[in-house]
Protein backbone atom coordinates (compact mmCIF):
# COMPACT_ATOMS: atom_id res chain seq x y z
CA UNK A 1 0.00 0.00 0.00
CA UNK A 2 1.58 3.65 -0.74
CA UNK A 3 0.83 5.71 2.31
CA UNK A 4 0.84 8.37 -0.19
CA UNK A 5 -2.39 7.48 -1.13
CA UNK A 6 -3.56 6.52 2.02
CA UNK A 7 -7.49 7.24 2.60
CA UNK A 8 -8.67 7.65 6.15
CA UNK A 9 -9.62 4.27 6.43
CA UNK A 10 -6.64 2.75 5.42
CA UNK A 11 -3.18 3.04 7.29
CA UNK A 12 0.29 3.05 6.88
CA UNK A 13 2.33 -0.02 7.99
CA UNK A 14 3.69 -0.52 10.90
CA UNK A 15 6.98 1.36 11.32
CA UNK A 16 8.41 5.04 9.90
CA UNK A 17 7.79 5.06 5.79
CA UNK A 18 9.87 7.32 3.86
CA UNK A 19 10.96 8.72 0.43
CA UNK A 20 13.84 10.31 1.01
CA UNK A 21 13.86 12.16 -1.64
CA UNK A 22 12.03 10.91 -4.90
CA UNK A 23 14.15 12.28 -7.30
CA UNK A 24 17.81 11.24 -5.94
CA UNK A 25 16.40 7.67 -5.56
CA UNK A 26 15.62 7.90 -9.27
CA UNK A 27 19.33 9.43 -10.21
CA UNK A 28 20.66 6.58 -8.12
CA UNK A 29 18.80 4.05 -9.89
CA UNK A 30 19.43 5.48 -13.51
CA UNK A 31 23.36 5.33 -12.75
CA UNK A 32 24.84 2.16 -14.53
CA UNK A 33 26.03 1.06 -10.75
CA UNK A 34 23.64 2.21 -8.82
CA UNK A 35 22.52 0.31 -5.56
CA UNK A 36 19.80 0.29 -3.39
CA UNK A 37 19.44 -2.16 -0.64
CA UNK A 38 17.59 -2.67 2.82
CA UNK A 39 18.02 -4.63 5.55
CA UNK A 40 18.41 -5.13 9.33
CA UNK A 41 14.51 -4.01 9.80
CA UNK A 42 14.61 -1.98 6.31
CA UNK A 43 12.40 -2.89 3.14
CA UNK A 44 11.98 -1.64 0.02
CA UNK A 45 8.09 -1.25 -0.39
CA UNK A 46 7.92 0.56 -3.31
CA UNK A 47 10.54 1.59 -5.71
CA UNK A 48 10.99 4.93 -4.30
CA UNK A 49 9.84 4.25 -0.72
CA UNK A 50 11.76 2.48 2.69
CA UNK A 51 10.02 1.22 5.49
CA UNK A 52 11.99 0.92 8.94
CA UNK A 53 10.78 -1.51 11.53
CA UNK A 54 9.65 0.06 14.90
CA UNK A 55 11.36 -0.27 17.98
CA UNK A 56 11.04 1.02 21.68
CA UNK A 57 9.59 4.53 21.99
CA UNK A 58 8.80 6.78 25.22
CA UNK A 59 6.07 9.19 23.03
CA UNK A 60 3.86 10.65 25.46
CA UNK A 61 0.76 10.97 24.03
CA UNK A 62 -0.56 13.87 25.78
CA UNK A 63 2.52 15.89 25.99
CA UNK A 64 3.15 14.95 21.89
CA UNK A 65 6.75 14.72 22.98
CA UNK A 66 8.95 11.92 23.17
CA UNK A 67 11.43 9.57 20.82
CA UNK A 68 9.90 7.02 18.64
CA UNK A 69 13.02 4.66 17.44
CA UNK A 70 12.82 2.78 14.19
CA UNK A 71 15.38 -0.15 13.02
CA UNK A 72 16.67 -0.70 9.64
CA UNK A 73 19.73 -0.26 7.09
CA UNK A 74 19.66 1.81 3.86
CA UNK A 75 22.36 2.03 1.92
CA UNK A 76 22.37 4.03 -1.54
CA UNK A 77 25.06 4.07 -3.57
CA UNK A 78 26.62 4.82 -6.92
CA UNK A 79 29.58 6.33 -8.93
CA UNK A 80 32.11 3.08 -8.39
CA UNK A 81 31.62 3.79 -4.68
CA UNK A 82 31.94 7.72 -4.12
CA UNK A 83 28.44 7.90 -3.88
CA UNK A 84 27.38 6.51 -0.36
CA UNK A 85 24.12 7.32 1.90
CA UNK A 86 23.65 5.47 4.88
CA UNK A 87 20.23 5.82 6.99
CA UNK A 88 20.87 3.42 9.73
CA UNK A 89 18.39 3.26 12.71
CA UNK A 90 16.46 6.60 12.40
CA UNK A 91 14.72 8.04 15.44
CA UNK A 92 11.77 10.91 15.59
CA UNK A 93 12.70 13.00 18.60
CA UNK A 94 9.16 15.40 19.35
CA UNK A 95 9.43 18.31 21.10
CA UNK A 96 6.47 20.89 21.38
CA UNK A 97 5.26 21.23 17.82
CA UNK A 98 8.40 20.07 16.14
CA UNK A 99 10.51 16.98 15.46
CA UNK A 100 14.08 15.75 14.49
CA UNK A 101 15.04 13.03 12.36
CA UNK A 102 18.04 11.46 13.38
CA UNK A 103 20.26 8.13 12.27
CA UNK A 104 22.63 6.35 13.91
CA UNK A 105 25.90 7.09 12.94
CA UNK A 106 27.30 3.62 13.38
CA UNK A 107 29.08 4.27 16.35
CA UNK A 108 27.19 3.18 19.28
CA UNK A 109 24.59 5.80 20.60
CA UNK A 110 26.20 8.65 18.35
CA UNK A 111 23.40 9.79 15.91
CA UNK A 112 22.90 12.74 13.31
CA UNK A 113 20.25 15.02 12.43
CA UNK A 114 19.32 14.71 9.53
CA UNK A 115 15.91 16.09 8.92
CA UNK A 116 13.31 18.92 10.96
CA UNK A 117 9.97 17.89 11.07
CA UNK A 118 6.43 19.98 11.01
CA UNK A 119 4.66 17.24 12.79
CA UNK A 120 0.73 16.93 12.62
CA UNK A 121 -1.05 15.89 15.25
CA UNK A 122 -1.43 12.09 15.66
CA UNK A 123 -4.49 9.98 15.46
CA UNK A 124 -5.25 6.77 17.20
CA UNK A 125 -6.60 4.00 15.11
CA UNK A 126 -6.71 0.10 15.62
CA UNK A 127 -4.46 0.22 18.32
CA UNK A 128 -2.43 2.90 17.18
CA UNK A 129 -0.96 6.36 16.56
CA UNK A 130 -0.47 7.49 13.12
CA UNK A 131 0.77 10.38 11.31
CA UNK A 132 0.33 10.90 7.52
CA UNK A 133 2.45 12.85 5.39
CA UNK A 134 4.75 14.73 7.45
CA UNK A 135 6.84 17.54 6.18
CA UNK A 136 10.63 17.34 6.41
CA UNK A 137 13.28 19.60 5.49
CA UNK A 138 16.73 18.40 5.22
CA UNK A 139 19.24 19.64 8.55
CA UNK A 140 22.99 21.06 8.00
CA UNK A 141 24.11 17.79 8.73
CA UNK A 142 21.41 15.86 6.45
CA UNK A 143 23.13 18.42 3.88
CA UNK A 144 26.33 16.98 4.47
CA UNK A 145 25.12 13.15 4.53
CA UNK A 146 24.05 14.45 0.52
CA UNK A 147 27.56 15.92 -0.17
CA UNK A 148 25.48 19.38 -0.13
CA UNK A 149 23.54 18.43 -2.80
CA UNK A 150 20.44 19.65 -0.95
CA UNK A 151 20.90 22.97 0.53
CA UNK A 152 19.77 22.78 4.70
CA UNK A 153 16.03 23.82 4.56
CA UNK A 154 15.29 22.04 1.54
CA UNK A 155 12.12 20.27 1.13
CA UNK A 156 12.35 16.35 1.18
CA UNK A 157 9.63 13.67 0.74
CA UNK A 158 7.11 13.73 3.86
CA UNK A 159 6.76 10.54 5.71
CA UNK A 160 4.28 9.02 7.60
CA UNK A 161 4.91 6.91 11.07
CA UNK A 162 2.87 4.20 12.53
CA UNK A 163 3.39 2.96 15.98
CA UNK A 164 1.16 0.44 18.46
CA UNK A 165 0.18 1.64 21.50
Amino acid sequence: MNPASASPDLLPALGLSWGIKRSFIEYINSLPDGSVSATDGATVAEPSLFRFSPESSDYDVERGTGVLRFRGDVRLAGHHGMLLVRLLDPWITFTAGSGVLSISTGDGQDRTAVGFLTPSKARAADGSLVWEHVDVVISPEGSDLFDGQYAAGQPMDPLFIRVAT
